[in-house]
């Protein structure tokens, strides 16, 4: 096994249990990317060795900006030049890491679908250079998958991240608030969280709607393995809505049964392969319509 499979393996399952459904040089690009995520998140989150993640990041990113060689691009090392994913993704995706740098509670939805872009849907772009789609239309949604997917990550983890002093529901939904807030016992406080935390799930509803349209024009393999990924984190938002789970509780997950059961469900109603991209919804990028590969009309 792979450096690059074993780190998705290790901090990925979702998505290294769907790999499985890849052809074995697209699931080797498709971890290569993840590892490339990961070790930048990895940088934000964590110190290394003695090296504030602050400067060790600016470091990374003044380093790729100069042209220079940098380690943290070590996993596309092996890629063919056509599957590269494009300089202006990076150029976006580390912006978006550089503002959990000084995080601030974004003001309202536009600003946190701009941040949901920047970590999440730039990366499904960058997915479908590896996949080796140019397909402007069908990557409009990519981009609504991986929004949907950080909505259900920020979702899952306001108490986590509240930890971490960081706070990414809108101040137009609840507030500004201070994370020890978030990490009190008011009750009037957890009710006006928890029903904010459903909002966003709900928002992230439309936004898998959105992306399993593009999914359905995907070649058979890929399809599957994309599907499942996002089936299954989608079900993530959709367990914590159904048990009513307070968002200062254990981490929600899906079990191995959960996992198993729905993956079954979503292969056996999988559809064929649809030759041209359906309509897509410009008004779900009306938010990020100036970033790059956006929906501009």
């Amino acid at each position: 096994m792979s450096n690059n499979s074993q780190v998705m393996r290790k901090h990925g399952k979702t998505f290294f249990w769907a790999s499985h459904f890849l052809d074995k040089k697209v699931a080797a690009r498709l971890f290569a990317i993840y590892e490339f995520c990961r070790e930048v998140d990895d940088v934000i989150d964590q110190k290394k060795q003695g090296i504030k993640h602050e400067e060790q990041l600016k470091k990374n990113i003044l380093t790729w900006r100069s042209n220079k060689h940098n380690l943290i691009f070590q996993p596309f090392n092996d890629f063919e030049k056509e599957f590269i994913p494009g300089k202006n993704l990076f150029n976006e995706f580390f912006k978006g890491q550089e503002s959990d740098i000084t995080q601030k509670q974004p003001a309202n939805m536009t600003d946190l679908l701009i941040y949901c872009y920047r970590v999440a849907g730039v990366v499904g772009l960058m997915i479908c250079d590896t996949f080796g789609i140019k397909d402007q239309g069908l990557r409009y949604f990519a981009i609504d998958l991986g929004i949907a997917m950080q909505l259900t990550n920020i979702a899952r983890d306001i108490y986590e991240d509240a930890r971490n002093n960081r706070i990414y529901l809108p101040i137009s939904l609840v507030g500004q608030k201070k994370t020890k807030v978030l990490l009190g016992s008011n009750i009037d406080e957890k009710l006006l969280i928890n029903k904010a935390r459903d909002q966003l799930i709900n928002k992230a509803e439309l936004y898998y709607e959105s992306g399993y349209k593009g999914i359905n024009c995907l070649p058979k393999q890929s399809q599957r393995a994309v599907r499942v990924a996002a089936t299954l984190y989608q079900c993530i938002g959709i367990k914590i809505k159904k048990k009513k789970v307070s968002y200062d509780s254990d981490r929600v997950y899906l079990n191995s049964f959960e996992k198993l059961f729905h993956t079954i469900c979503t292969l056996k109603n999988n559809k064929m392969n649809i030759k041209q991209p359906p309509e897509h919804n410009h008004l779900l990028h009306y938010a990020i319509k100036e970033m790059p590969g956006a929906h501009r009309l």
